[in-house]
């Protein structure tokens, strides 16, 4: 099975967009989009935020939109577990810093916060991806009859 897949690599993290699936007991399996953040040092604690296809899609207009205009978008996610809420923030952000452009994506969950800068054109890429993932992964598993 081929999983679509792309990932930007700076110097000590990374950022993986991958097609990925919601599986629930009962439930039918339906289409999503992950994000692992990672840092690149061995042995270091990874963050995924899965979206559904239409945050994919609000995402990928988020990167365009601060690629115009510098600036900084979000998605947050919060989940109740058993030891409380848990808050996931993830950001795209466009900059100018002595007069170069310069383009990051980067997630914050509790006190652990991962930065992942990228190059114009993968961070347009990862829009386009992102973009294209939105509608393939817009898929419900049909319950057998």
């Amino acid at each position: 099975m081929r999983i679509p897949r792309f990932t930007i690599y700076a110097k000590e993290s990374g950022v993986e967009i991958s097609a990925t699936e919601k599986r629930q007991a009962g439930k039918a399996d339906e289409g999503r989009i992950a994000l692992r953040f990672f840092r690149l040092a061995s042995g270091s604690h990874q963050i995924r935020f899965v979206v559904e296809p239409w945050e994919a899609f609000e995402l990928q207009r988020k990167i365009l939109a601060v690629h115009a205009a510098p600036g900084k978008e979000g998605l947050t996610h919060k989940f109740d577990g058993g030891e409380g809420e848990t808050v996931t923030k993830l950001f795209v952000e466009g900059y100018e810093r002595n007069g170069k452009k310069g383009y990051a994506f980067s997630i914050q969950r509790n006190e652990e916060s991962i930065n992942v800068a990228a190059p114009q054109g993968e961070f347009l890429f990862a829009a386009e991806f992102l973009k294209q993932l939105s509608v393939a992964q817009s898929w419900v598993e049909q319950a057998e009859r």
